[in-house]
């Protein structure tokens, strides 16, 4: 059974009610890039065309017409629906997946988002691997996660390419050092063999110094020496990015996903529309300068 996304319902009405792709990424808070995928993609999944281009903007085409009159409908539904809960929101609570290395740099802002809006929502976080947090979800212990995808995976949504880079502490040079110290997640980690891999490629000498089941330790071990591998949104800014010169290898991009299960509730479509706003490819990060 093929199921529409009520966010993306969300989208066709702003782009039907301003008339241009542009003006309704501003609305939504989103990079028009964004808006034009998501059309793009429920033109695919409805099997019409929603919009056409005209002089004087956006317009619906008949099918598109169809869509919005019961987006309309839906989307009022369901703040109906929030509405008529609202006297138990006190007590309704969203589990959410995040790999450690997210929480601190990039889900802390995307929460207080949601807390802005759902002041009475709690939100109960759980830190863990990706594969693990895939697990969860599945079984019914969690109602979305954030994930990296395994290779060749296509679970979840897609929400964007995160670059891998690596890094040192400001006070130390291990990339200068014959064999080069580094610090690891440990092998329930995603992106682990990508990093073995590449190092075995390049000739590179060099010697696991740590591995690490959190990100503290990693911090903990940059401090003490060692190089390691971090996502790009994740490197705290005290943190020297090596570049090309430090002749280390390059490293392919993350994909990290959203998973949100059939079925999942009303505030768990609500924090996921928060987290493709927040995750999304328009709010990838530059790649910091190099040291």
């Amino acid at each position: 059974m093929q199921h529409i996304d009520i966010d993306a319902l969300a989208v066709v009405l702003a782009v039907a009610k301003r008339m241009s792709f542009s003006a309704a990424a501003r609305d939504l808070n989103r990079s028009q890039a964004a808006v034009s995928l998501g059309i793009g993609r429920l033109e695919k999944q409805l099997r019409h065309r929603l919009f056409e281009r005209t002089p004087r903007g956006v317009v619906a085409t008949p099918a598109g017409e169809i869509v919005v009159a019961h987006a309309r409908r839906m989307l009022a539904l369901e703040d109906e629906l929030i509405q008529a809960l609202d006297g138990d929101a006190g007590s309704e609570r969203v589990r959410l997946g995040l790999p450690d290395d997210y929480v601190t740099h990039v889900g802390t802002s995307v929460l207080s988002r949601f807390a802005a809006s759902w002041p009475r929502v709690g939100v109960e976080i759980t830190c863990d691997f990706s594969r693990r947090l895939e697990v969860l979800v599945g079984a019914g212990d969690l109602d979305l996660a954030v994930i990296t995808r395994g290779r060749r995976s296509t679970l979840g949504e897609k929400l964007r390419d995160e670059p891998q880079l690596w890094c040192a502490a400001p006070d130390s040079l291990p990339e200068r050092e014959a064999v080069l110290p580094v610090a690891l997640f440990n092998d329930q980690c995603r992106a682990r063999p990508l990093i073995l891999d590449a190092l075995a490629d390049s000739g590179r000498a060099w010697r696991l110094a740590y591995s690490c089941s959190h990100l503290h330790g990693i911090y903990a071990a940059v401090e003490r020496g060692a190089a390691t591998v971090l996502p790009a949104s994740c490197i705290p800014a005290r943190f020297r990015v090596l570049g090309p010169e430090a002749s280390l290898p390059a490293l392919p991009p993350l994909e990290l996903a959203l998973l949100v299960p059939d079925g999942a509730g009303v505030m768990a479509r609500r924090l996921a529309r928060t987290l493709r706003d927040g995750f999304g490819p328009d709010q990838a990060p530059a790649e910091p300068a190099m040291a």
